[in-house]
C-alpha cells in the first residue's frame, strides 16, 4: 500500500474538520470537502455550454475546468481534430491549476468565421482521461431589414387590418427580439384586439379611431445591444365609412406545428378578428390541464415557458363575442436532444471489488449509448462487460482505475458524461466528530451517526455495554443506527466500531431522551359574532429542559401580533373585534428544539349575510311581477328568510316598506301584488340569526297602468253634530289604492223608509266631492235624529269603483225633553238604596237614550252631589258607597249623546240604618311599670251610628327577632261606656311582646278592629313609663315620655293617667341622673345603616338612611353634625328627631342653615330607653363659595386668633368652675364632720330619700314628708350600715344619684370604685354603691 504517514495524517485532520451530513459516505463517494491526497482520475468541474454564442468584439473564452491527482493536463479538439493551441497567436490557455481555458481573440470588425466550430477540452493524468461534450462556437451578426419606402395605409374604422413586418436580410442566431412601436414610443401592449403573428406582422382584429399614428417593426439583438428599424407605416382611419358587427373568424389556423424541442419557449398564436373585439380562451384538450406556472397569456397568444415532453398534446383556441364563436385546436409534439435521466457517478473502490457504471439517457426521437475509455473506444477485457446503458466491471484491480464515457445521440445533438473508477487501498477513518451528544423525546426514532470511509467499505457494529440487537435498532448504509420510539430507557453512552481488512475506528456517543411535548388542553371551536372576542387557550406540558415555542397559525400561515391580534400570554390567541375574515382554521404549534405538537380550532365568526345578489323582475303583469335573486354569502350563519322590501312615489316616497317576508332560505323568489297607476322599486334584504343584511342593490322602476279604483272607501258613517244636520264620513283612499288620476268621491243618501214601502232610486241625493284627500260632506236642515241610508263610491279618469254597502246614519240630536216620573224608594241597606221610576216617553228623548244618572247627597252635607251613570233603559238603580246612619236625597236625569235631560222632581229621601263602626281612630300603650300597661284610644273616623261601648281583647305573642310562636289564650274586656277612652291592665308578664285588638260597638254589634302590639318593660331600681301607639295601619315602637310613679291595681281612668304624668315631669329632673344606671348596651338599638348624602346646596344637606331591621328598637333617630376639623365629642350639632316609621324602608332629614362651601361631618345615632349607637361618619361639602373665598379673613376669624380667645376662654371658665366649688363646700366644715356632730340628735340628722341629701333636697309638698318614717340610722339604698365615723361617705348612698356627676359639695362621684365593706348576704350588691372622698 503506496500511503505515507503524511497523507494518512492529512485525511483524519480534514475528516475530522469537515460538517458531514447524515449520507452515506463511502471511497465511493467522497465528499470534496475532505481533501484526501491519493490518486484520483479527473473530473469535470466546469465546460462551456454546447451552443456557444459570442460577440466578436469581445474576448471569446471557452471554459474547461477539472480536479484530479496527480496533476492534469489539458488538450482541446476542434471538430474532432487536434487542436494547436501553442502554434495559433489568437488563442491563449490558462496556466492556472485544474484549468485547461482557452480564450480566443477576433478582430471585431472583421471577424476571422473560421474560429467556428465544434470544440472538445480533455483532462488527463495517469489515473485517466475525461473528455467535455462538444461545444459548437457561433459568431454572431446583426442582419439588416430588407429595404422599403415610408408609406401611408388608409383603413375604415371597425375593419380588420395587418401591418407587415419587413423581413430580415441573414440568418441571425440567436434571433432577435422583434416588437412594434407607435409614434417612436415604446413597445406596444399585446392585447386581445392587437397581436402579431409567426411573421412578425402586426394585426388589428378591428380598427379603432385611437390606432391612428405612425408605426415601425423593430429588432433588438440582445447579445450584441443592437437595434434595426424598419421602415415606418402611417395608418390613417377612416370614419366616414366604418365597417359593422361580425362574428369571430381566425385569421391563420394552425392545425399541426412543427416540432418544439424541449426546453425552448412555445408559443402559440390565436389571431383572430371581428367586431366587438372576440375575447380569447385557451384550453388543454388533451394530455392534461395547462402547465401551472409555466403557462401564460400575452394577448391573444398562449405561450409555454421551458417546455418538456409531458407538455405534447392538443391545445384549443376559442375566441367569441356577442354575435358568435369560433374555435381552432392545434397539435403540439416536442422532440428532445439526449439529456440524462441518471448521470453515472465516479466510484472509489479496493482491490477485488466489482463495478457497475448505469447510464440513463432519455430524448426524442430515443438516443443511442456508446461507451468509451479514457476517451478511446472500449477494448475486450475480460472482467468488462457491457450491456446497452450498463458497464459491469468484476474482480478490480489497480489497473481497471480510468474514466468512462458514456455517449448518448440522436439527431438533436449528443450529449457526453465521464465516471471514474479509482481503485485503492484505505483502513477505516471517521466522518463522524467522537463524543458526539444527541438529544430526542419520547417515542421519537433516534440516530446515532457513525459515519466512515475506508476500501473496502468498513463494517459498522454498535454497543451499549453490549451488541445492540433487537427490532428496534437498524444500522443504515451509512453507518448511523436508528432506535425507534426511545424512551428514558435509552439514555446512556453507546459505542461505534467500524472495521475493514485494514483496520478498526471506534467513537463513542451520548443519547438523551427527553420529555415529549404534548397539548394537554387544545384550542376549542367557536362561533363568536362580529365584533365580539375570540380567545383561544393552549396549554402545552414539556421537558423543562427545553426551551418551548408556541406560535399560532391561521390557514396554515404564522400569525403576527397587531392592535387586534393580542399573544402576549403564551398559548393564548386574542382576537379582538372580529369580523368574518378572522374565520379560518387556528392551528397552536408548540416546538422545541427536538420536537414539536399541534392542535386546530375553527374559528366562525357570525356576521349578518351579505346583501342578495342578481335582483331581477319576472313576470311583469300590470298588478303582479315576480321578484327573484341570488343568495351573497352567509359569513358563517345561514341564511334564515328573506324581506321583499318596496318603495313607491304615491303615498311615502322614499319610504321603503316590507311587502313580503319569506322564512327560507331556498325561497329566492316572490310574486309581488302591485297597485295600479305606481312607480315602484325593489329590493331584497336577507336575514340570519345575527341579524339582517344590508340591502340589495334597487331594481329599475317598475310602473304599473291606471285603472279604476278597486276599493271601498272604508270607515262610513252618518252622525249629526246639531239636530239639523248629518255629517257623512268615510277614510279616503290611500295613494296606493287610487289606481289613476281624477280620485273623487260620489256620495248617496235618503231618509229610510219602512219596510212596507218600497223606495226607488230616483230617491237618492247624489253629491260629488272632488278632493281626493276628501273625508265628509254635511247634510243640512235635516229633521232630528232621523234614520238615512248612505253609500259611498270612489271614482277617477279610469273608471268607477265598486259601490259601497248601505250604511244606516242619523242626523244630530237634541237634550231628553221630559224627566222620568214616579221615583220610590226600593229596598234600604246601610250602605245602598234601590230606586224605581218609569221610563222616559221614547219620542220625548230626541235622540238615542243612553241612561239614566242618579244625583244624591246627604241632609249633612248638602252642597257635595255625586253623581252615578247607569247605562241602558232600565228604570231602576242600586246606588251603593252610602255611608249608614245617614240622610239621603236622590233624583233622576235621563241622557243622550247629546247630554242630560231634565232631573226628576221632588228629590225623594231614604234614611240607612245603623251599621258596625269602623276601627278605633288610634291605639296607645302607656308603660306604667313592668307588669302594667295602660291603653288609650279614640273614637272611630267612622261610627256608622251610636257607639254603645268597646271590646278590648289581648294576649301574648313572639317578640321582634324571636321565632315565630303559638298567640297566648285571648283575654276579653268588655266596656259598656261610650266615652271611656282608657284601661290600665295588671298583672302583665315581664319583659313580653302583647298584641292588643280594640272594637268600638254599635247596637248592631263589634265594628272593625284597630291592633297594637308592645311589649312590657323590665323591672328596675326605679319605674319609666314609655308610651306605645298606633296611628292608621301598622305598629309602631315605645316611645320613652319620662319617669313615672307606679300605680297599682287593674283600672285607672284617664284623669288618673294624667295625674300620673304630672307626677313624672315633677320627678324627670331628679331621674336624669339615673340614666347611665339604667343603660344596658346589650338592650340598646343597633346603629343605621346605608347613610347616604342624597342632596347638597349652597345652606343645606339632605341624608338618608336605612333603620336596623335587627335588634331592639330605636325610639327615635338624630342626625349629628359638626364642620370638619373640629374633632371633638362636644362640636356635634344635634338635630331634631326623626321618629320610626315602620311603612317606610329609609328615613330623610334634611339639615339647613348650614353655611356655604363648608366640609361637614355627619353621623345618625338611634336612641331609645337603654342607651344610644351611632353610624359611621360621612364627609361631604356644602356648594357655592366659603365666606372665606369671599372676602379676606379678618384677624378675628384667623386661626391663631380663634384658638388664642378658646384658650382664654377655657382658663376663665375652670376658674369660676373652681370659685363655684369652693363657695358650695363653703369652707365651713366637711360634711363628715357636720355628720359626727348630729349623730346624737335624730331630730337635727339631714334625712336621707329618693331626691338625695335633705338640706339639699327639692321641695316637697307636706303629704310627702309625714308619709317617709323618721330614721336613727341612715341605710343606704344598698341596704348596708355605714359604720359611724366613716370617711367614705358617698352621695350614692343618699339616692338615685348619678355618680358620674358633682354633688352638692363639688366632689366627684363613683370614680373610685365600689364600697369594698362587707354587706350581709341576704342583701345584693347595688352598683350604685359608690364611695366618695370628700
Amino acid at each position: 500500500m503506496d500511503w505515507s504517514i503524511r497523507q494518512l495524517a492529512v485525511v483524519v485532520v480534514c475528516c475530522l474538520c469537515s460538517s458531514v451530513n447524515s449520507e452515506e459516505w463511502s471511497l465511493t463517494n467522497l465528499p470534496p470537502e475532505i481533501n484526501v491526497d491519493v490518486p484520483m482520475p479527473p473530473v469535470i468541474t466546469k465546460q462551456a455550454p454546447s451552443s456557444h454564442i459570442v460577440d466578436p468584439r469581445e474576448l471569446i473564452v471557452i471554459d474547461c475546468e477539472a480536479s484530479g491527482s496527480p496533476e492534469i493536463t489539458f488538450s482541446w479538439l476542434k471538430n474532432g481534430r487536434e487542436l494547436d493551441v501553442a502554434g495559433d497567436p489568437n488563442i491563449r490557455q490558462s496556466e492556472l491549476p485544474n484549468s485547461g481555458t482557452i480564450t480566443i481573440e477576433l478582430d471585431g470588425d472583421n471577424p476571422d468565421l473560421g474560429y467556428e466550430g465544434k470544440y472538445q477540452c480533455k483532462a488527463a493524468n495517469h489515473r485517466g482521461t475525461a473528455i467535455t461534450n462538444e461545444i459548437e462556437l457561433t459568431v454572431t451578426a446583426s442582419p439588416l431589414f430588407a429595404f422599403a419606402e415610408d408609406r401611408d395605409i388608409t383603413v375604415p374604422v371597425g375593419a380588420q387590418h395587418t401591418l407587415e413586418c419587413l423581413p430580415i436580410l441573414g440568418e441571425a442566431i440567436p434571433p432577435p427580439n422583434i416588437y412594434w412601436t407607435k409614434d417612436g414610443s415604446n413597445p406596444i401592449d399585446l392585447t386581445e384586439r392587437i397581436s402579431i403573428d409567426a411573421d412578425n406582422n402586426l394585426i388589428f382584429a378591428n380598427v379603432e379611431e385611437s390606432d391612428a399614428g405612425e408605426y415601425s417593426c423593430r429588432a433588438e439583438y440582445v447579445k450584441l445591444g443592437t437595434i434595426r428599424i424598419a421602415n415606418t407605416l402611417t395608418l390613417i382611419v377612416d370614419t366616414a365609412s366604418p365597417r359593422g358587427s361580425r362574428a369571430p373568424t381566425f385569421m391563420k389556423r394552425d392545425i399541426n406545428l412543427p416540432p418544439v424541442n424541449r426546453g425552448e419557449d412555445l408559443t402559440l398564436r390565436c389571431i383572430t378578428e371581428g367586431l366587438p373585439t372576440p375575447e380569447v380562451r385557451w384550453k388543454r384538450t388533451s394530455g392534461g390541464s395547462l402547465p401551472a406556472g409555466r403557462a401564460k397569456l400575452e394577448g391573444t397568444s398562449l405561450i409555454i415557458e421551458d417546455i418538456v415532453e409531458r407538455d405534447a398534446g392538443k391545445y384549443m383556441c376559442t375566441a367569441s363575442n356577442s354575435l358568435g364563436k369560433s374555435t381552432n385546436e392545434v397539435t403540439v409534439t416536442v422532440n428532445a436532444a439526449p439529456y440524462w435521466k441518471v448521470a453515472p457517478e465516479g466510484q472509489m473502490l479496493a482491490p477485488g471489488d466489482s463495478a457497475t457504471i448505469i447510464c440513463e439517457a432519455a430524448g426524442t426521437p430515443t438516443p443511442e449509448v456508446s461507451w468509451k475509455r479514457n476517451g478511446d473506444p472500449l477494448t475486450d477485457q475480460p472482467n468488462r462487460k457491457v450491456s446497452g446503458t450498463t458497464l459491469s466491471l468484476s474482480e478490480l484491480v489497480k489497473e481497471d482505475s480510468a474514466v468512462y464515457q458514456c455517449i448518448a445521440s440522436n439527431n438533436l445533438g449528443t450529449r457526453i458524461t465521464n465516471a471514474y473508477i479509482n481503485v485503492v487501498e484505505l483502513p477505516p477513518i471517521m466522518l463522524t466528530a467522537d463524543n458526539k451528544k444527541y438529544a430526542y423525546v419520547q417515542d421519537q426514532d433516534a440516530q446515532l451517526d457513525c459515519l466512515s470511509f475506508g476500501s473496502p467499505k468498513p463494517e459498522i457494529t454498535w454497543y451499549k455495554e453490549e451488541l445492540l440487537a433487537g427490532d428496534r435498532y437498524s444500522v443504515l448504509g451509512n453507518g448511523t443506527v436508528v432506535i425507534s420510539t426511545v424512551s428514558t430507557d435509552d439514555d446512556g453512552n453507546y459505542k461505534c466500531e467500524a472495521h475493514n481488512r485494514f483496520g478498526t475506528k471506534e467513537l463513542q456517543a451520548e443519547l438523551s431522551v427527553k420529555r415529549k411535548t404534548s397539548i394537554v388542553t387544545p384550542p376549542v371551536a367557536l362561533e363568536v359574532k362580529a365584533g365580539d372576542e375570540a380567545k383561544f387557550v393552549c396549554k402545552v406540558d414539556h421537558d423543562p429542559d427545553l426551551e418551548l415555542t408556541i406560535l399560532w397559525l391561521k390557514n396554515g400561515i404564522a400569525l403576527k401580533p397587531g392592535s387586534r391580534i393580542n399573544m402576549a400570554v403564551p398559548g393564548t390567541l386574542l382576537i379582538k373585534d372580529s369580523m368574518a375574515s378572522d374565520s379560518a382554521l387556528y392551528t397552536c404549534l408548540a416546538s422545541t428544539p427536538r420536537d414539536e405538537a399541534s392542535a386546530q380550532a375553527n374559528l366562525a365568526v357570525l356576521d349578518v349575510p351579505d346583501p342578495p345578489v342578481n335582483v331581477e323582475l319576472a313576470d311583469q303583469n300590470p298588478t303582479s311581477v315576480t321578484i327573484m335573486w341570488e343568495e351573497g354569502n352567509d359569513n358563517n350563519s345561514p341564511v334564515l328568510g328573506y324581506t321583499v322590501q318596496f318603495e313607491e312615489d304615491r303615498l311615502n316616497p322614499g319610504e321603503w316598506q316590507d311587502m313580503v317576508v319569506k322564512d327560507h332560505r331556498d325561497h329566492r323568489t316572490a310574486s309581488l301584488d302591485l297597485n295600479s297607476w305606481v312607480n315602484y322599486r325593489f329590493r331584497v334584504i336577507a336575514r340570519n340569526k345575527v341579524g339582517d343584511s344590508e340591502p340589495s342593490e334597487v331594481t329599475e322602476t317598475y310602473t304599473t297602468p291606471p285603472a279604476a279604483p278597486s276599493s271601498v272607501p272604508g270607515g262610513i258613517k252618518g252622525e249629526g253634530t246639531e239636530p239639523t244636520n248629518m255629517v257623512i264620513s268615510w277614510e279616503p283612499l290611500s295613494g296606493l289604492e287610487a289606481n289613476g288620476p281624477g280620485l273623487r268621491y260620489e256620495v248617496r243618501y235618503r231618509q229610510q223608509q219602512s219596510r212596507k214601502r218600497r223606495q226607488a232610486e230616483s230617491d237618492w241625493t247624489v253629491e260629488t266631492v272632488t278632493d281626493p284627500n276628501g273625508s265628509e260632506f254635511i247634510v243640512e236642515d235635516t229633521p232630528t235624529y232621523t234614520a238615512y241610508e248612505i253609500t259611498v263610491q270612489a271614482k277617477n279618469d279610469a273608471g268607477d269603483g265598486p259601490l259601497s254597502p248601505v250604511v244606516i246614519g242619523y242626523s244630530g240630536e237634541d237634550f231628553p225633553a221630559v224627566a222620568p216620573e214616579n221615583t220610590e224608594v226600593g229596598d234600604v241597606q246601610p250602605r245602598s238604596v234601590r230606586l224605581d221610576w218609569d221610563p222616559v216617553p221614547e219620542e220625548s228623548v230626541n235622540g238615542d237614550l243612553k241612561g239614566y244618572k242618579v244625583r244624591y247627597w246627604s241632609d249633612d252635607d248638602p252642597d257635595n252631589k255625586m253623581e252615578k251613570t247607569f247605562e241602558g233603559d232600565e228604570p231602576s238603580a242600586l246606588v251603593d258607597g252610602l255611608t249608614p246612619y245617614k240622610n239621603y236625597n236622590f233624583e233622576v236625569v235621563p241622557y243622550n249623546g247629546k247630554g242630560d235631560g231634565p232631573a226628576s222632581s221632588p228629590p225623594v229621601t231614604a234614611s240607612t240604618p245603623e251599621s258596625t263602626p269602623g276601627a278605633p281612630g288610634g291605639l296607645r300603650a302607656n308603660v306604667v311599670d313592668s307588669k302594667t300597661l295602660t291603653v288609650e284610644w279614640d273614637e272611630p273616623l267612622e261610627p256608622n251610628g251610636v257607639i254603645t261601648g268597646y271590646l278590648l281583647t289581648y294576649r301574648t305573642m313572639p317578640g321582634p327577632g324571636e321565632p315565630e310562636g303559638r298567640l297566648g289564650l285571648p283575654m276579653e274586656i268588655v266596656i259598656d261606656d261610650p266615652g271611656s277612652k282608657s284601661r290600665t291592665l295588671s298583672d302583665l308578664d315581664e319583659q313580653t311582646w302583647y298584641r292588643f285588638e280594640l272594637q268600638a260597638k254599635t247596637q248592631i254589634g263589634p265594628g272593625d278592629v284597630k291592633q297594637l302590639e308592645t311589649p312590657t318593660s323590665e323591672p328596675g331600681p326605679d319605674t319609666t313609663t314609655a308610651m306605645a301607639t298606633t296611628e292608621g295601619a301598622g305598629i309602631v315602637p315605645l316611645i320613652p315620655v319620662g319617669p313615672g310613679n307606679g300605680k297599682e291595681g287593674s283600672e285607672t281612668d284617664n284623669e288618673g293617667s294624667e295625674t300620673d304624668k304630672e307626677s313624672s315631669e315633677t320627678d324627670k329632673e331628679g331621674s336624669d341622673s339615673d340614666k347611665e344606671d339604667m343603660t344596658d348596651p346589650s338592650k340598646a338599638p343597633l346603629k343605621p345603616e346605608t347613610v347616604e348624602i342624597l342632596d347638597t346646596g349652597d345652606n343645606f344637606i339632605n341624608v338618608s338612611w336605612v333603620p336596623s331591621k335587627a335588634g331592639p328598637r330605636p325610639s327615635h333617630y338624630n342626625v349629628e353634625y359638626r364642620e370638619r376639623g373640629t374633632n371633638s365629642e362636644k362640636s356635634w350639632t344635634l338635630s331634631e328627631d326623626v321618629k320610626p316609621d315602620p311603612y317606610t324602608e329609609n328615613l330623610q332629614m334634611t339639615i339647613d342653615g348650614l353655611s356655604p362651601g363648608t366640609r361637614y361631618q355627619l353621623r345618625v345615632t338611634a336612641t331609645n330607653n337603654f342607651g344610644s349607637t351611632s353610624s359611621g361618619i360621612r364627609d361631604t361639602s356644602t356648594e357655592g363659595e366659603s365666606p372665606q373665598a369671599q372676602a379676606a379673613t379678618p384677624v378675628g376669624r384667623q386661626g391663631w386668633f380663634i384658638g388664642l380667645m378658646c384658650a382664654i376662654a377655657l382658663l376663665i371658665l375652670i376658674l369660676l368652675i373652681i370659685c363655684f366649688i369652693k363657695k358650695n363646700r363653703g369652707g365651713k366644715y366637711k360634711v363628715s364632720e357636720k355628720e359626727d356632730a348630729l349623730k346624737g340628735d335624730p331630730e337635727t340628722q339631714p334625712i336621707k330619700d329618693d331626691a338625695g341629701f335633705g338640706e339639699y333636697r327639692p321641695r316637697e309638698s307636706p303629704d310627702e314628708v309625714m308619709a317617709k318614717p323618721p330614721t336613727g340610722s341612715i341605710p343606704s339604698l344598698a341596704g348596708s350600715d355605714k359604720e359611724p365615723g366613716s370617711e367614705t361617705d358617698s352621695m350614692a348612698e343618699y339616692g338615685d344619684a348619678d355618680p358620674g356627676m358633682f354633688n352638692e359639695d363639688g366632689s366627684f362621684i363613683g370614680q373610685y370604685g365600689a364600697d369594698k365593706k362587707q354587706r350581709p348576704p341576704e342583701e345584693p350588691t347595688s352598683p350604685a354603691a359608690f364611695s366618695t372622698f370628700v
